[in-house]
């Protein structure tokens, strides 16, 4: 007998056999979140569930050899402590950042390692995340096409029927790469029932009482499958939003009159700038003294060469030692101020040294305007249109990692109900359709699946692309350094909230706002004409049909080689690095999708030398 389905969500009307229609019977109602006492009881029963279905358990870290001095699967898969702070120290810039100093306490408390019978998945290895154009751009860490999702499904061994476990043994990326292998094998036609993320990955498996291992495993003993998916009767190609997806919502307003939520996922979402309101001797001098606070505190001194502070032990501190692990300044802090609470970003809780705000304008009543720094490599920096950022300027809502997981304990997600009330609080109930993106398709991946999964709301896609697509689809470019960004520095907090971080300006920046009857405007200083300061160009050489930069709020261009000007800002290959654009595309900016729909297999095998080049993705990050 035959049954024909409704493709539902993305799927293809062909008819389903009782063998399909068995796979995915249980799509409306089975839970994506696997328990880690659930998965405990399945490993015990050796590596099968109650009803005998065989259990494969892949532990997904982002990066290959050739990123860090080691891969994440030596390093984080292996549990092993001194490869894991070398990378620390590399990937974070100091053996002083937290993400350093948090490895000896998860060594201590035998939280470093993976689940007996995991195998490393590495999305950098070019299968799951890889570099394609919807169009006008190629684009990296696009989701990956059939061929190399068989490839990578083969590899591992999975069959049809197995029930595949996702989690992580990186702890200071709490579930990136879990979820966006789980958006992508969905995607591909995975049923619910046989696709699952461990909630709070490995360090919840080991406080719920399960062992971890160290040590590398290969695939050496695995045997390959043959197992593809046009072996699965549907597809959800529409889990996904396209760059003309997106253009079109931007263009019709649906981003900014409420008919579409488009959620910026990137930690944190904004810079800060230091107060000046004092002098070096802590008097309060009107309109500050054109240095921030933090620069002047009595019995430091501070190398603007080297971004380095001593404090009054000749103790070399960076800066984010200074504001979170110093204690000298922190009796400088608020008396109910304690040495393990993560320092607020907050003018009114922070001492007269330490204190923030959001931009550096001369009248601060205007209010919060929020300007998203990238890590990843972009041409300019900003939200898309209309986007709801998971911090606002105040205490309106707070959506970040730390909010919706349980950051600081077991790294599970928070309950429904939390969710469901921090992102009501956001303005985000379900009701309509919702977009998310960060910088690559990472963080965007773990709120696509919070608010689809976990709080159940119907209409979520993700837009892979992120900021590395849309951030680099210029048709304008700066001629000074203006509305360049000037002297960002990252600081992080202590762990164990180890995020958001925070991007801490000490010079003042000016930015753009586009008008549809104005075009681009100074957004503090209204004398400035931007036209003196922008010119067309970019990578898509003045064809403005695909920019993006006259459909973002909040533009600050990132410095070019050659208009650096002792910003402190330019990175070789992260700003304005190279990239393949096609700026006289005509298409709708969807190709992905109608390659994906239509894949129908390919003669690829499994051989060892037929897989894709593994790559360095810049500006680090899953």
């Amino acid at each position: 007998m035959l049954l024909l389905w409704g493709c539902g969500s993305g799927g293809s009307s062909d008819s389903y056999t009782d063998i399909d229609a068995e796979y995915y019977k249980n799509d409306a109602t089975a839970s994506a979140l696997l328990e880690p006492e659930t998965l405990i009881s399945w490993v015990n029963a050796g590596y099968r569930t109650e009803s005998g279905k065989r259990v494969v358990i892949l532990d997904c870290v982002p990066n290959p050899a050739g990123v860090y001095p080691y891969s994440d699967v030596e390093a984080w898969f292996a549990g092993d402590a001194d490869k894991i702070k070398t990378n620390m120290a590399a990937q974070y810039g100091s053996t002083g950042a937290p993400q350093y100093l948090m490895i000896d306490t998860l060594n201590a408390a035998g939280l470093l390692g993976h689940i007996p019978g995991a195998l490393p998945s590495v999305s950098h290895e070019g299968y799951e995340v890889t570099a394609r154009d919807d169009g006008p751009m190629l684009a990296d860490h696009q989701i990956g096409t059939g061929s190399l999702i068989d490839q990578m499904i083969q590899r591992f061994g999975i069959q049809k029927d197995d029930v595949v476990v996702l989690t992580t043994s990186r702890y200071d990326y709490p579930g990136f790469c879990s979820s966006r292998l789980w958006w992508t094998l969905r995607y591909w036609g995975f049923a619910k029932d046989n696709l699952k993320v461990l909630n709070g990955g490995n360090k919840a498996y080991k406080m719920a009482g399960g062992t971890l291992e160290q040590g590398i495993v290969t695939l050496a003993n695995v045997t390959p499958s043959t197992f593809s998916v046009t072996d699965l009767a549907q597809r959800f190609t529409d889990m996904r939003t396209s760059i003309g997806d997106l253009i079109d919502m931007v263009d019709s307003g649906a981003t900014t009159n409420g008919e579409v939520i488009v959620l910026d996922a990137r930690q944190p979402p904004t810079p800060f700038y230091f107060t000046d309101v004092l002098d070096e001797t802590g008097a309060a001098v009107a309109g500050g003294n054109g240095v921030g606070d933090i620069y002047e505190v009595p019995g430091y001194t501070y190398d603007a060469s080297t971004g380095a502070f001593t404090n009054p032990d000749g103790v070399t501190l960076n800066l984010s030692q200074m504001l979170f692990n110093d204690p000298h300044l922190a009796t400088q802090r608020i008396p109910s101020f304690s040495m393990s609470t993560p320092l607020p970003f907050d003018v009114a809780t922070a001492s007269p040294w330490i204190r923030f705000h959001w931009r550096d304008d001369a009248d601060p009543s205007q209010g919060a305007v929020i300007l998203p720094i990238a890590a990843k490599p972009a041409g300019f920096d900003g939200i898309i249109r209309g986007a709801k950022l998971v911090k606002n300027g105040g205490p309106a809502w707070n959506v970040t990692i730390p909010v919706v997981t349980n950051a600081t304990t077991n790294t599970k997600y928070a309950s429904k109900d939390t969710l469901i009330a921090a992102f009501a609080a956001a303005g985000i109930d379900g009701t309509k359709p919702i977009v998310t993106y960060c910088n690559s398709g990472a963080l965007a991946s773990i709120y696509y699946f919070i608010l689809k999964e976990i709080c159940e709301f119907p209409d979520v896609t993700m837009y892979d692309g992120s900021w590395q697509e849309w951030g680099n689809l210029t048709a304008y470019e700066p001629t000074d350094t203006t509305f360049i960004r000037n002297d960002p520095t990252t600081v992080f907090p202590s762990y164990p909230a180890g995020i958001p971080s925070a991007a801490i300006f000490k010079g003042k920046n000016d930015y753009l706002e586009w008008d549809a009857t104005d075009g681009f405007t100074a957004a503090i200083d209204e004398t400035l004409t931007a036209d003196d300061h922008i010119t067309t160009g970019g990578s898509l050489s003045g064809n403005a049909a695909w920019d993006t930069v006259h459909r973002s709020e909040h533009v600050i261009f990132r410095a070019t080689a050659d208009l650096n000007d002792d910003l402190h800002s330019y990175t070789d290959g992260v700003d304005w690095p190279d990239t393949t654009t096609y700026p006289d595309y005509l298409g709708f900016g969807d190709e992905i999708q109608d390659e994906d729909d239509s894949y129908a297999g390919s003669s690829s095998s499994t051989g060892d030398d037929e897989g894709p080049t593994a790559f360095v993705p810049s500006g680090g990050g899953c």
